[in-house]
């Protein structure tokens, strides 16, 4: 164990999503990173900067044992475990009726088992610290019920309801835990899942949205920092919707 004066992160996923510009922001804001999956040319960059890394790569997260080997990593590299961002989450669209048993069985598997999976690694070392900040990824669909994605927003509703359980369980023991749900997000997922490639198609979405555009990856790093770097302590077993005012 080499330990760490800094604050340390560990993000899951980091190549895709929100991930590269998480990274980003909580190393300018001084923090040591743990980063599941990424890609070398981030960690590169990063370390160059002189940002402390601890990359893990080929564990399974749907499993108990990939997540304790990833919470296991960052414990003994810095021996300290300060915050930890779950991102994780399979988008299925179509109508109810026309659903499979098995997209059931992935999207309940990505969206909501690997959720209880993340809080129970991550919780036990930030409970003995009386300290920790976790965010997990949802869904703005699991507040608001939509046609056409009745399973991935069932899932998404099942792990909003199990991180507000999780962080008001433990808020006496220092620790905070949120989620954020998004939708509307300029990210290839959401492009691809609703065409959006198609830019009069895209312009139909966006009307949708109160804010009139897609939200960036950069605005929601940034919305993601202030609940993880220790400035925010006050605020857990919390749902926050990150969809341009769709969901109000």
């Amino acid at each position: 164990m080499v330990g760490s004066s800094s604050r340390v992160a560990l993000i899951t996923n980091a190549a895709g999503y929100v991930g590269p510009a998480l990274a980003e922001q909580l190393a300018a804001s001084g923090h040591a990173l743990v980063l599941h999956e990424p890609a070398q040319d981030q960690v590169e960059t990063l370390r160059s900067r002189g940002v402390e890394i601890e990359t893990v790569t080929g564990v399974d997260l749907a499993t108990r044992a990939g997540n304790q080997a990833l919470v296991h990593a960052a414990l003994e590299r810095f021996g300290r475990l300060d915050a930890a961002c779950f991102i994780t989450g399979e988008i299925v669209i179509g109508r109810f009726l026309e659903a499979t048993a098995e997209q059931w069985e992935r999207v309940k598997t990505a969206n909501l088992d690997m959720v209880f999976h993340a809080l129970q690694a991550a919780l036990p070392p930030m409970v003995d610290a009386g300290s920790g900040q976790i965010v997990v990824f949802t869904s703005a669909t699991g507040a608001r019920p939509e046609p056409g994605v009745s399973l991935y927003g069932s899932t998404r509703a099942g792990a909003n309801a199990l991180v507000r359980a999780a962080g008001l369980e433990h808020a006496k023991h220092g620790v905070c835990v949120n989620a954020i749900g998004t939708n509307f997000m300029d990210f290839p997922g959401f492009i691809k899942a609703n065409r959006a490639d198609d830019p009069e198609r895209r312009r139909k979405i966006e009307a949708q949205v109160p804010a009139r555009r897609l939200g960036t990856m950069e605005e929601l790093a940034a919305f993601t920092t202030v609940l993880l770097d220790g400035r925010s302590r006050f605020q857990t077993g919390q749902f926050f919707s990150f969809s341009g005012g769709w969901s109000t």
